[in-house]
């Protein structure tokens, strides 16, 4: 059978000379399908020049080698076509995306600036706010230094000795205790025989209580 020259044909895509090469020799798309195996899409996307509808790199110059030896056609010809084709499909495709990447590009203007600069200043403020906020109603810190927890001592009387932040209310046994100017507290308390539980506890003006329980056994 006769190779069929692509240089007899000029100007024509790839496309033009599968598809015409095809029609020329009676088949239809099914037929080559069935015969070379390869994808209908795939065949379509050949003859509509349509690239980026094909598997890249060395897949879609083998799809095209199938079809072109399956229509006799001379595959040296056509492959420089398909690669001229291709280069500039590709160098279309990035071209268009860096234009839409620019056209998406903001236009800075000193309304923006000024957009801008407000709208970080309501963010600090409403941060600010918030902090504030969870710093009225959230429970003080506290920590019980003395005594530790389950403690056994034969001395009747214990100081209960700790820290917590400035301006809080300190109770021990839901009684109101001293504290200093730093928020140190050192309060002697009377124990019974036995098991005694100590609560311990630190609020401010309106927020929840912190609570910490110490046991205390006197023998």
């Amino acid at each position: 059978m006769r190779k069929f020259s692509v240089t007899q044909i000029k100007n024509k895509t790839v496309g033009d000379i599968l598809s015409e090469t095809r029609r020329e020799q009676n088949l239809s798309l099914e037929e080559v399908a069935l015969a070379t195996r390869l994808r209908p899409n795939h065949i379509l996307a050949l003859e509509a020049g349509d690239y980026e509808n094909l598997p890249g790199g060395v897949y879609s110059e083998k799809i095209l080698e199938t079809y072109a030896n399956f229509l006799n056609i001379d595959l040296t010809g056509l492959k420089k076509i398909f690669d001229k084709e291709n280069f500039t499909d590709h160098q279309t495709k990035k071209q268009a995306f860096l234009q839409k990447v620019s056209s998406k590009h903001f236009i800075v203007t000193p309304r923006l600036i000024e957009i801008s600069i407000a709208a970080i200043l309501v963010i600090l403020f409403l941060t600010y706010l918030g902090f504030e906020i969870n710093n009225i109603f959230s429970p003080p810190d506290l920590l019980v230094i003395n005594p530790v927890q389950n403690l056994t001592t034969e001395s009747p009387t214990i100081f209960v000795t700790g820290k917590t932040e400035k301006e809080v209310n300190v109770k021990i046994n839901d009684q109101t205790i001293q504290t200093d100017a730093l928020g140190n507290f050192n309060e002697s308390i009377s124990l019974k025989t036995g098991l005694n539980v100590i609560k311990i506890s630190a609020a401010k003006k309106r927020s929840r209580e912190n609570i910490i329980y110490r046991q205390v056994i006197l023998k």
